[in-house]
């Protein structure tokens, strides 16, 4: 039987019917309650049935999104790493109305992997953010300077000045979310009241005794619900959501949940409105169960990109195995470009990259890359920093 929200109840039957029902749920031993308050409520959910198999289902395609991930060479891997976070950092600014464009991204991650000085470069900090994820040596913050300092990194040069936190960490002032001409959320006051949403929020997410994918929906419902700043909330929730997901999930299986809840952002929102509707009286258990069906949605989408990159990954080493003699000491720069290819946000490679993943000095490598260029398999894209990709030709029989 499906789960009947409270406002359901108390339309179809009565206020008394709804009374009831929350009692019974709130009773439950299944029942988890924090300390934190929706309205007049006191913020509780049901660990139901539904949620249980939904957990059991992220943790079954994390195990097979392992598995692939594992299945890729490094090169693939870093590039495709890369891919992600263009993507994951373009559809989070598009849901906030952000603009962006993948190429800015794509230049702000090479300049940060090249060791570049990039000044004022847009999304700079956000990308290193990021970056730091993918290598797992992010944390989850442990205090609120440490969330005041995300929200600096995630937002860096995107806020206008007279939207800029004017608290002593947080916004002093009230915030109201608009849809159109219609208010749909009120974000807490006073900043002292902000403070102690978010220490709930912190201290729940290290409680062991709640499932950990539970602990990063919850923790990411009431930073969104507290509102602590005047713009770039949603983009700061996202990020916070990630970290607290990577605790659980491969480096890459929550990297493309923007992207799917920008397809689906109608459904993402409502389940906020839902949760914080006064005749729900609390019960945050259909939001819960809606974000764990993104999450599924974001890692089934993730392990289909996996699956189809895969066999081109086949495709490219078959065309190699067919066209480049075995003994040819190229065989293994040709596979790394096409990887890049393959994988990349840019689609090329470095000479510092083939050299770095080969273990062979610049030179030696420069020395070798020259037969396949000649041979209409690779082709120069840039020379400072030197860049390559497959050739038209190649990337046609790879089909890319």
């Amino acid at each position: 039987m499906a789960y009947r929200t409270l406002k359901a109840v108390f339309h179809i039957k009565d206020r008394a019917a709804a009374d009831a029902e929350e009692t019974a749920r709130r009773s439950s031993p299944a029942t988890i309650t924090w300390d934190f308050s929706i309205g007049d409520h006191a913020m509780f959910c049901l660990v139901t049935p539904e949620i249980a198999v939904l957990i059991e289902r992220v943790m079954s395609l994390e195990s097979t999104i392992r598995g692939r991930w594992s299945a890729l060479p490094g090169v693939a891997r870093a590039h495709y790493l890369d891919s992600m976070i263009v993507e994951e950092i373009q559809a989070t600014n598009e849901i906030e109305a952000v603009h962006s464009s993948r190429q800015e991204i794509t230049e702000a991650l090479d300049a940060l992997r090249e060791d570049d000085t990039i000044g004022t470069r847009r999304f700079k900090e956000v990308a290193r953010l990021y970056l730091s994820l993918g290598d797992e040596s992010v944390t989850s913050p442990s205090d609120l300077d440490d969330l005041r300092s995300m929200y600096d990194s995630v937002t860096a040069g995107e806020v206008r000045e007279e939207d800029a936190p004017d608290g002593e960490r947080f916004r002093k002032g009230p915030v109201t979310v608009t849809s159109g001409q219609k208010a749909v959320h009120s974000g807490v006051v006073p900043e002292s009241a902000i403070n102690a949403g978010l220490t709930t929020m912190l201290e729940q997410s290290r409680d062991d005794e709640i499932p950990q994918l539970v602990r990063a929906v919850v923790a990411h419902f009431i930073f969104e619900n507290v509102h602590p700043f005047y713009d770039g909330n949603g983009r700061t929730g996202r990020f916070l959501l990630a970290v607290e997901l990577s605790r659980s999930l491969t480096p890459i299986a929550w990297l493309s949940l923007s992207a799917t809840i920008a397809d689906d952002k109608d459904r993402y929102y409502r389940a906020f409105a839902d949760a914080e509707n006064p005749l729900n009286r609390g019960d945050i258990t259909p939001f819960v169960v809606t974000m764990l069906e993104i999450i599924a949605s974001a890692q089934s989408r993730l392990d289909s990109d996996l699956v189809d990159r895969l066999t081109r990954l086949r495709m490219l080493s078959d065309v190699i195995a067919e066209q480049v003699p075995g003994d040819d000491p190229t065989r293994d720069i040709v596979y790394m470009v096409g990887q890049g290819v393959l994988f990349g946000p840019g689609g090329t490679i470095t000479l510092d990259e083939i050299a770095n993943a080969s273990g062979k000095s610049k030179q030696f490598i420069r020395k070798r890359i020259q037969a396949p260029i000649d041979d209409g398999i690779i082709e120069t894209v840039s020379r400072r920093p030197l860049r390559f990709r497959l050739s038209a030709r190649w990337r046609n029989e790879v089909g890319i």
